[in-house]
């Protein structure tokens, strides 16, 4: 495939994007959810992104959590070259960045680290890169640490693999390359698809391509689809490759998934909970979910916590608002349809939290369902400035290398509308029929 290095296309630069999930808070948040200790950060963390791309994720982070030291491993010098700039512009001293694939990777001088993440990349490499990413897994997290890997699933992406084989044939057959041939292959399955082609008529993606073609750009759709060794696994493929490792399934960043009650239906719950074998059980799960991307937190060895304990440290987390209040309707889609939490309980919770109150004695399973809902997010207790970052990156609108992200003092990020952005690079008042909720929003974060 043009653009393919071994096992992966390196010569188009993937997005400048933020993984929320990917933040400490919320990763000690799953683990805390499952009744696992999560790493103590009592004398600073380290934290490694295995595949980070731009380095977006890291850098946000890392202007965010003072007291941890972070590392962004790429194959690609083009993004390792964005993720110096951009720190450099931040000014942003604890973090760092190295050119390598997975296998020089184990050979950097790295201290051990609490948490490492990867996002994006276990499913989209070969079997020996697959290989090394455990070895690195294995040989560098910290006894209590946590590793994070989201990938394609199984059985979700089913329906979509006819799709993806009609653009990996055309793709050997074309002249072009990169986005040329992409975009002519993907038309004309869109095509085939709109003129009554059976294999790619229940194709989820075809169906997103036709109606929402702005969400796909063309850096998403090469990285996606052109790496030769694209191949979805389901869970109980990847729980295996773990466990060879000592690595115990801890729950899921895709909060809403470790929470039955939210997303799936009665029968569901029962079918399941007759299923005794805990990998079993999860892949059935999966074809409830009709899964298509897992977001899979993984321990070794961490500490099992009982339930007062669990409650207790629930309860004493720091929780941030996540959106705007206009944007906040105490319903939410999930795959057994719309949950409602519309209660006194949440409203207090969420009202609490947007006038910078911490909530003592709330409902335990209310904030864990506002959480998983998204209209709050787990934060850092301690706030930390992000003046320079987001100067550096409402600087950057509508220009070549613009990211769409707020960083927050409480150590996550938000995504922005551009023209939110340029109001506050241009020191313009917001706009609040046009931006609803924000001015609030940005209060009460401390911007």
């Amino acid at each position: 495939m043009p653009g393919d290095n071994g096992s992966y296309a390196a010569d188009i630069p993937y997005l400048r994007d933020f993984k929320p999930m990917l933040a400490p808070a919320w990763l000690d948040h799953v683990a805390l959810v499952a009744g696992v200790e999560p790493p103590s950060r009592q004398r600073g963390f380290t934290w490694c992104d295995l595949g980070c791309g731009q380095g977006v994720t890291a850098a946000i982070l890392a202007a965010t959590h003072a007291s941890g030291i972070f590392h962004g491993i790429d194959a690609m010098p083009v993004h390792i070259d964005h993720a110096r700039r951009l720190t450099a512009a931040a000014a942003i001293p604890n973090v760092n960045f190295h050119t390598a694939d997975f296998a020089a990777a184990l050979e950097l001088p790295l201290p051990q680290f609490d948490y490492i993440v990867a996002h994006g990349v276990y499913t989209w490499i070969d079997g020996e890169s697959q290989k090394d990413l455990l070895r690195f897994c294995d040989r560098r997290l910290k006894r209590g640490g946590l590793v994070y890997l989201g990938y394609n699933a199984m059985p979700g992406w089913a329906r979509d693999l006819p799709f993806y084989g009609l653009l990996r044939e055309l793709g050997r057959a074309s002249a072009g390359g990169g986005y040329a041939h992409l975009g002519a292959a993907i038309e004309l399955a869109v095509a085939m698809a709109g003129a009554g082609a059976a294999s790619l008529a229940s194709s989820f993606i075809v169906k997103e391509l036709s109606e929402r073609p702005q969400d796909y750009p063309p850096a998403y759709l090469v990285h996606e689809f052109m790496p030769a060794a694209w191949r979805p696994l389901y869970v109980t493929e990847v729980r295996t490759d773990m466990a060879r490792i000592g690595f115990e399934p801890v729950g899921s960043a895709t909060l809403s998934e470790n929470l039955d009650w939210m997303v799936l239906s009665e029968t569901a719950q029962r079918s399941l909970a007759a299923i005794s074998e805990g990998d079993a059980r999860e892949l059935v799960r999966d074809y409830y979910l009709d899964q298509r991307f897992r977001r899979d937190v993984f321990a070794r060895r961490n500490r099992r916590l009982d339930c007062s304990e669990r409650a207790a440290r629930l309860r004493a987390s720091t929780f941030e608002p996540a959106r705007p209040l206009p944007a906040i309707s105490y319903s939410t889609a999930t795959p057994a349809g719309d949950f409602g939490y519309d209660s006194p309980a949440a409203r207090d919770i969420v009202t609490a939290l947007a006038a910078g109150r911490l909530v003592g004695g709330s409902d335990l399973n209310t904030l864990l369902t506002l959480c998983a809902a998204g209209d709050i997010t787990p934060a850092e207790p301690n706030p930390t400035s992000v003046q320079q970052l987001n100067r550096v990156m409402c600087g950057r609108v509508d220009g070549p290398e613009e990211i769409r992200w707020l960083a927050l003092p409480c150590g996550t990020a938000v995504e922005a509308d551009p023209g939110l952005l340029r109001a506050l690079r241009d020191g313009h008042a917001i706009d609040d029929s046009r931006f609803p909720g924000w001015r609030q929003f940005l209060a009460c974060h401390g911007l």
